[in-house]
């Protein structure tokens, strides 16, 4: 019935704008239980750039040393 309702509102696009978080911030107390779906879904990691990042911080991610290593390396 809520999400129904979500679904009919109709919103307009410059509504919302860039910030999603703030216009659920804003309109979730009109449907918290869409609302906590939203916040779970757009808690997701859009990209792995993040955890790339991380494992690349020591600098040797793809450079000669890496990619010169051999299956038995591996073993």
């Amino acid at each position: 019935m809520e999400f129904q309702k979500y679904l009919n509102e109709g919103l307009e696009e410059d509504e919302v704008g860039d910030d999603v978080l703030r216009w659920w911030k804003v309109h979730g107390p009109r449907y918290p239980v869409v609302a906590r779906m939203a916040r779970d879904v757009l808690a997701v990691p859009v990209s792995t750039v993040a955890s790339e990042l991380a494992f690349s911080a020591g600098g040797r991610t793809l450079d000669s040393f890496r990619t010169s290593l051999t299956p038995e390396v591996n073993e």
